[in-house]
């Protein structure tokens, strides 16, 4: 919980104490600025003249490692880099059955984490690029390779924020790219690796911030939820502050009961309206749009809404004061009708279905007629198998 804190005490610790490698920060400083330039100041300019992606990352891994080998800076500086790196494929195996009992609460968190990343970071990019993904394909695609990844020790298969958005800043267009990653990194893993053993680390560390840049701006986009819609902004903040402050499995959690909490209130204080107000010879009709779904807690707020309507246009709630002589000579009577647009109304439930017939009720008691129209095809099926709905239909 709150690891992010304990990595700033840590930091800041170290600084204090003067424990900072100044070689390694030095270094750290030098990448971050060089890649942040070439990247978002100089690409944009070489662009105009070849449409060749330059591969930045690649060339600071080249030369921080020659540089690495030359001047010995782990044994000299203590800088820390890459280590051994092992050669060729571990050998397959099933997975120990025995262990299942104790992981399937960290298994399933895992699960929903990957999914959650995967299909969020798939929607940034889809939307970057106007495209659309198959969120279903996602789960099955994730699952055949989860399969497989259990039968070798590595990690959970899911989408890596950092290595996504440093595929995409690279140009890549489509999934080929994964074949010639593969490529590469099955000759790193057999001939390679040796190579890239003085490969500083914190090198790794500033590719992968400065490619996090376009994840950070994100932030930018608080002011302007807060004024596009509250509810997305108290669900963005709460998400956000949850996994900053506790971590990513309890943020990831909370922030999805926020959303089911803000998404049954945002339907609860929903409203009808008022689409048309017509008054022919003799008839009185008015039709009120609701675009939301009817169902057990938004039922008495749509009640309540509709006979505000009702008096407001009809003022059925109007009547004689104590004491007051009622008028001998009767007004000419009007048919007064309320129809229910149920084109905007995705679901309803029971309690949603009993509401209309009170309210139908009600009306027919103030000489009111209410009938709906334009329900879908779920919502009619629906009332249709509810008794004594068939005569609320236009």
């Amino acid at each position: 919980m709150g690891k992010l804190f304990f990595i700033y005490r840590d930091l800041l610790n170290s600084i204090l104490d003067d424990k900072v490698n100044k070689v390694t920060l030095a270094a750290s400083i030098a990448a971050i600025v060089i890649l942040y330039i070439a990247k978002y100041h100089l690409t944009p300019t070489l662009c105009a003249k070849t449409r060749i992606p330059i591969p930045y990352d690649l060339f600071l891994i080249v030369v921080g490692t020659a540089v690495s080998s030359y001047f010995a800076i782990n044994s000299n500086y203590h800088v820390k880099i890459v280590g051994h790196i092992p050669t060729g494929f571990p050998s397959p195996a099933l997975p120990d059955v025995s262990i299942f009992g104790k992981i399937v609460g960290d298994a399933l968190a895992i699960a929903i984490v990957s999914v959650v990343v995967t299909v969020s970071m798939g929607k940034v990019i889809a939307k970057k690029h106007d495209y659309v993904i198959d969120v279903r394909q996602e789960f099955f695609a994730l699952g055949i390779v989860a399969s497989f990844c259990s039968m070798f020790p590595c990690w959970p298969a899911s989408t890596a924020l950092a290595r996504t958005l440093i595929n995409d800043n690279a140009g890549t267009k489509t999934q080929i790219s994964a074949i010639f990653a593969a490529m590469v990194l099955t000759l790193v893993l057999f001939f390679i690796g040796p190579l890239l053993e003085n490969l500083p680390t914190c090198f790794l560390s500033c590719i992968v911030i400065v490619a996090l840049r376009g994840m950070f701006l994100h932030l930018t986009n608080f002011w302007t939820l807060w004024r596009i819609s509250k509810y997305d902004w108290a669900i963005f903040s709460i998400t956000f502050l949850s996994t900053v402050c506790l971590d990513v499995v309890p943020g990831l959690f909370i922030g999805a009961v926020a959303a089911l909490l803000f998404s049954v209130l945002r339907i609860q204080r929903s409203s009808p309206t008022l689409l048309e107000d017509e008054e022919e010879s003799g008839q009185k009709t008015c039709v009120v749009f609701y675009a939301s779904s009817l169902f057990y807690f938004s039922c008495e707020r749509f009640e309540k809404k509709i006979q505000k309507i009702v008096d407001r246009k009809f003022g059925t709630e109007s009547k004689p004061a104590e004491g007051e002589d009622i008028p001998m000579i009767p007004e000419k009577i009007q048919e007064k009708t309320v129809i229910f647009d149920m084109k905007g109304v995705s679901n309803i439930d029971l309690s949603g279905a009993n509401t209309l017939l009170k309210i139908g009720q009600e009306l027919n008691s103030k000489n009111v007629t209410f009938k709906v129209r334009n329900p879908n095809d779920s919502v009619s099926s629906f009332l249709h198998g509810v008794p004594n709905t068939d005569h609320l239909f236009e």
